[in-house]
């Protein structure tokens, strides 16, 4: 179950990824919402889009649990994780993050080579990636695509709008019956 690891000092902690053993994608946000962390879950908030998109896009019900919902995913070849490990933060949302602790993407993705596709929700955490990756290699074969916020503050892109971007996973993701990527 995705859950804060211990905090760092005073800082709070983030989740560890959900991933299954080969993903294909790996979905970046910035760092879990205050009803994220209570709940442990990601995007837990029910004002946020990702798990509407989610049942858009693969129609995994929002009425499967989450445990349901993300080992879905992740047979899908699809992970979940954050761009920011550890931080400071008043509320939830991104402009208050202070003190990040980035996590080690660069890292994780050479340890999971069958990753072809970073989606990146919204553009905190675009520049939190890129912090990340100064001065790190990822592989040639891994795309990065920078995907509107499905968080309730980036209001101005329609659901139906945010449906049309993300479907760029399902080019990436894998077929459940098969096993395979499409792409």
């Amino acid at each position: 179950m995705a859950g804060p690891r211990d905090a760092v000092g005073d800082l709070l902690a983030g989740f560890t990824p959900e991933a299954g053993p080969y993903p294909a994608v790996l979905v970046l946000g910035s760092f879990p919402s205050v009803i994220a962390r209570r709940e442990r879950a990601y995007y837990a908030n029910p004002h946020n889009h990702f798990w509407p998109i989610v049942e858009a896009l693969f129609g995994i019900p929002l009425t499967l649990s989450y445990r349901e919902r993300v080992a879905t995913l992740n047979e899908r070849g699809i992970a979940l994780w954050d761009t920011v490990d550890a931080c400071r933060q008043e509320g939830s949302m991104d402009h208050t993050i202070r003190d990040p602790v980035l996590a080690d993407v660069a890292g994780w993705l050479a340890a999971h080579p069958s990753v072809r596709l970073v989606a990146v929700n919204g553009r905190t955490a675009e520049r939190f990636l890129k912090r990340a990756l100064r001065g790190r290699a990822v592989a040639p074969s891994v795309r990065i695509a920078v995907l509107p916020s499905t968080s309730r503050a980036n209001a101005g892109t329609r659901f139906e709008e945010k449906v049309c971007s993300w479907s760029v996973l399902r080019e990436y993701a894998r077929d459940p019956l098969t096993r395979s990527s499409r792409s």
